[in-house]
C-alpha cells in the first residue's frame, strides 16, 4: 500500500511538472491518448468520450462552442511528445521538465504550435515564437520542423477570429488586444510563399484583408500595429487578385493619410506609400483616397521631405490621383501645390522628374482656359524648369511631356519677358 501511495505521489509530481498542453482540460491529468475535436481543442480520449457520450454534451468543454461534428482525430504529434517526455522523466521523480535547448528548437516549436491552439496560452506562445524567429532568421539550418507557410496560416487565423466590427467607435486608448498585437507582429516576421500568402488572404472573401484594414482604422493610438498592418497589406496586395483590392473603405484611406501625417519614420512612410501604389488603380480607390484628404497631406509632406525614394513615391501617388478631375481640383485648391511639385523637378531623380512632369501635364492640360494657373506656373519657376528639362539629359518620354506642357499655354508665356527666347513661337 505504501509503495502504491509513493508511486501515485511520484506520478502526481510528473503531472504538475508537465507542460500545460500535455494536461487534459477535463481530467487535469497528462493525456494518454490525445484527440482533437472540431473546435481544435485537444483532450484525452477517455475524458472527451465521457463528456460527449456519457454526459450527452454537445459543446466544447473549453470554448463552449457548439460542435459541428463528434469526430475524434488522434493528435499523433502531441502523443509522440508526451511519450518522449515520459521516457525522459520516468527514471527520476525530481527531474523537472526543461524546454528544449537551442540545438533542439524544432521540438520547442512543435510544443509552441500545440500551445497556440489553447486560447489561454496563445499570447505567451506567440511571444516565444517571435523570439525564436528573430533569433534564427537567416540561419536556414534552424527550426526546420515547420515552414513559414503553415505558421503564417495558423497565426493569421488568430487575427481573423478576433472580433473587429466595421463602423464601431474608434479606439483611442492603449487597449489594443494583446492577441492582436502579438499575432500581427508575428505575421510581419514570417516569410510565407506567394501561393500561401494569396490563399490565406483570399480565404473567406478576403477576411484577413478586412481584418487588417479594420486594425488600421480602429486602433488610432497604436501607431506601431497600424504600420505593421499596412506592411502586411502591402505584401498581400502584391499577390492577391484585383477584386480583393476594390472594396476598401474611405475610412481606410483616411487612416492611411493620418499615418503619413504623423511621419513616425521613413520606413512607415514608405510602407504606406507603397501600399497606396498597389491599390489606387482598382475600383473607386482613387476617388476614396481623394475624399479621405490624401492630396493636401502629400503636398505638405513633399514640401518638407527631400529623401529620394519617399519623394518619388509621393509624386507617383499624386500623379495617379490627379488623373481624376476631383484630384486635379484638390491639387489646385492647395496654394502650394504647383510650386511644390515644380520645385522637385531636376532635384530628386529621373524618376522624380518623370512623375512631376506627368502630374503637371495632367493638371495643366485641363487648365488651358485658366490664365491664372498658367501665370502661377510661370511665377513659381515651373516654366523655367520645363525648359531646362527639355535641354537636359532626361529621357525622351519625359522631354516630350515637357514640350506638351509648353504647348498648353505657349501664347500666354510668350508674352512674358522672362520666357526663354529659345522656346518662343
Amino acid at each position: 500500500m505504501q509503495r502504491e501511495e509513493q508511486e501515485i505521489q511520484r506520478m502526481d509530481g510528473f503531472e504538475h511538472q508537465a507542460p500545460s498542453f500535455f494536461i487534459c482540460p477535463i481530467s487535469l491529468q497528462v493525456m494518454k491518448d490525445p484527440v482533437t475535436i472540431s473546435t481544435g481543442m485537444t483532450f484525452d480520449r477517455e475524458s472527451i468520450q465521457k463528456w460527449l457520450f456519457s454526459y450527452k454534451k454537445i459543446i466544447c468543454p473549453v470554448t463552449k462552442q457548439p460542435l459541428s461534428d463528434f469526430r475524434l482525430t488522434p493528435n499523433s504529434n502531441l502523443l509522440r511528445l508526451i511519450q518522449s517526455w515520459h521516457l525522459q522523466h520516468a527514471s527520476s521523480s525530481t527531474t523537472k521538465f526543461v524546454e528544449p535547448e537551442p540545438n533542439n528548437q524544432d521540438a520547442l516549436m512543435k510544443v509552441l504550435l500545440e500551445e497556440i491552439k489553447q486560447p489561454h496560452l496563445q499570447v505567451k506562445s506567440l511571444r516565444k515564437i517571435k523570439s525564436l524567429i528573430q533569433e534564427n532568421r537567416g540561419d536556414s539550418s534552424r527550426i526546420t520542423c515547420i515552414r513559414d507557410d503553415s505558421l503564417f496560416s495558423l497565426v493569421a487565423s488568430l487575427v481573423v477570429k478576433t472580433e473587429l466590427v466595421p463602423g464601431v467607435p474608434q479606439i483611442t486608448g492603449n487597449d489594443t488586444p494583446e492577441i492582436i498585437n502579438e499575432a500581427v507582429s508575428s505575421l510581419c516576421l514570417l516569410r510565407p510563399s506567394d501561393e500561401t500568402l494569396k490563399m490565406v488572404s483570399q480565404n473567406e472573401n478576403g477576411l484577413l484583408i478586412e481584418s487588417l484594414c479594420l486594425i488600421i482604422t480602429q486602433y488610432l493610438s497604436n501607431l506601431q500595429i497600424r504600420i505593421q498592418a499596412a506592411l502586411l497589406l502591402k505584401s498581400i496586395f502584391e499577390v492577391v487578385d484585383g477584386i480583393y483590392k476594390e472594396g476598401l473603405r474611405v475610412e481606410f484611406f483616411e487612416s492611411i493619410t493620418e499615418i503619413l501625417k504623423d511621419q513616425i519614420s521613413k520606413h512607415g512612410s514608405l510602407t504606406v506609400l507603397a501600399t497606396l501604389m498597389e491599390v489606387l488603380s482598382y475600383g473607386k480607390n482613387k476617388e476614396k483616397a481623394i475624399e479621405g484628404g490624401l492630396i493636401p497631406i502629400l503636398i505638405e509632406l513633399l514640401a518638407e521631405d527631400n529623401e529620394r525614394h519617399v519623394c518619388e513615391l509621393m509624386l507617383a501617388v499624386l500623379e495617379k490621383l490627379c488623373q481624376k478631375a476631383e484630384g486635379r481640383a484638390a491639387f489646385l485648391a492647395h496654394p502650394a501645390g504647383i510650386a511644390v511639385v515644380s520645385s522637385k523637378i531636376l532635384k530628386v531623380s529621373h524618376v522624380g522628374d518623370d512623375k512631376s512632369i506627368s502630374l503637371l501635364s495632367s493638371v495643366l492640360r485641363f487648365c488651358i482656359s485658366r490664365g491664372e494657373v498658367a501665370q502661377e506656373f510661370m511665377e513659381v519657376g515651373g516654366v523655367t524648369k520645363i525648359c531646362l528639362v527639355i535641354e537636359s539629359g532626361c529621357n525622351l518620354k519625359t522631354k516630350e511631356k515637357a514640350r506638351e506642357i509648353l504647348g498648353f499655354h505657349l501664347k500666354t508665356w510668350n508674352k512674358t519677358p522672362c520666357f526663354p527666347s529659345l522656346f518662343k513661337a
